[in-house]
């Protein structure tokens, strides 16, 4: 798991100018370059739906999770199937991926997915765009250098560094264009931004300028902005100004964190567990939490957190508090979408 995030924080690093990459991988790896394409191929296969019996793939009904809003896609550990479920009523949505390579990448809003098809050719992870609620549409194919792959808030368009470190930004079933270099995440209005060393470039103006080289950025949906500088510490900006910043535990340097809706905490795998940090706002306090499970995602408003283990799917109300709610269903990846 770290050696894949420190892939991706490369990744980004290449944009600002830096070799970390060429680093981080061996002399016998290298991207094998292959054609890149986004027109449909055969691909996972989707089934519908339709109540059957407990174990079978199909449709599922688990406990809701009352006052939690939208609906989760996960991949489920084993043959890491790409299933949906809408958390107000606990039913899986008819469509489900059979199987996947455990790859996902899940837009915040609409059905679409992209999930890994193949095994990785040097840096790069085989991907297909799937909607989900389209049984058997194929939205194209790529390659993701370092398994990094972006979504814009909309989830009409998700942007990439193919094999060939070539950066791509899809309108799914439209357009496409060529990007400057690989991106680092969309603005909330849909821009492509990059990380060129300490610095954020939204399209190509210069933006946020961090205290170090930018490895990861996440938009919150509060205004503020949270960038990863250097692998080592988190910092959180609101209209450009620093306002909070967490210098990272040594085990968890190098590592992405999945940072709650507002950049207040931020959740680090910590071996079987989850744990929760505070950046400095977080209503969780500087003592922060730890839960059972290896994967996480903060639900949209941030009141609520998944983590998914081996076996087992729970949901806690980090704000109401109570028992929390949990499926048995193991997961490998795990995206809380809006409504």
């Amino acid at each position: 798991m770290k050696g894949r995030d420190l892939f991706i924080l490369a990744a980004v690093l290449l944009v600002g100018g830096f070799a970390l990459a060429d680093a981080l991988r061996s002399d016998e790896e290298r991207v094998e370059v292959r054609p890149t394409t986004t027109e449909p191929e055969s691909g996972p296969t989707t089934t519908g739906g339709g109540e059957v019996d407990d174990g079978d793939l199909g449709r599922a009904f688990f406990s809701t999770v009352n006052g939690a809003p939208g609906s989760i896609v996960l991949a489920e550990a084993g043959d890491c199937a790409v299933r949906e479920f809408d958390l107000p009523t606990g039913l899986e949505l008819p469509n489900v991926v059979e199987r996947s390579t455990c790859q996902l990448w899940a837009a915040p809003v609409t059905a679409k997915v992209a999930v890994g098809i193949g095994e990785p050719v040097g840096d790069a992870v085989p991907f297909r765009f799937l909607d989900l609620q389209r049984r058997g549409r194929d939205l194209g194919n790529s390659e993701a250098a370092f398994g990094f792959l972006i979504w814009s808030e909309d989830g009409q368009r998700a942007a990439w560094c193919n094999g060939r470190l070539e950066g791509i930004d899809l309108e799914l079933g439209g357009s496409r264009r060529r990007l400057d270099g690989c991106p680092a995440a969309y603005t909330p209005t849909g821009e492509i931004v990059y990380a060129r060393g300490d610095r954020l470039f939204v399209e190509d103006r210069p933006d946020l300028q961090a205290s170090g080289g930018i490895t990861y950025v996440h938009y919150g949906n509060d205004g503020s902005v949270a960038v990863v500088v250097d692998g080592l510490r988190i910092e959180r900006y609101v209209e450009g100004e620093l306002t909070d910043a967490l210098d990272l535990p040594e085990r968890h340097q190098g590592r992405l964190p999945t940072l709650s809706p507002d950049n207040c905490s931020a959740a680090f795998r910590a071996g079987d567990r989850i744990r929760i940090l505070d950046v400095g706002c977080s209503f969780l306090g500087r003592q922060g939490t730890l839960f059972p499970g290896h994967v996480a995602s903060w639900s949209p408003d941030g009141r609520w957190i998944v983590v998914g283990g081996p076996t087992e799917t729970t949901f806690y109300d980090l704000q109401g508090g109570g028992e929390p709610v949990v499926w048995p269903i193991g997961t490998v990846q795990i995206v809380w979408r809006r409504s």
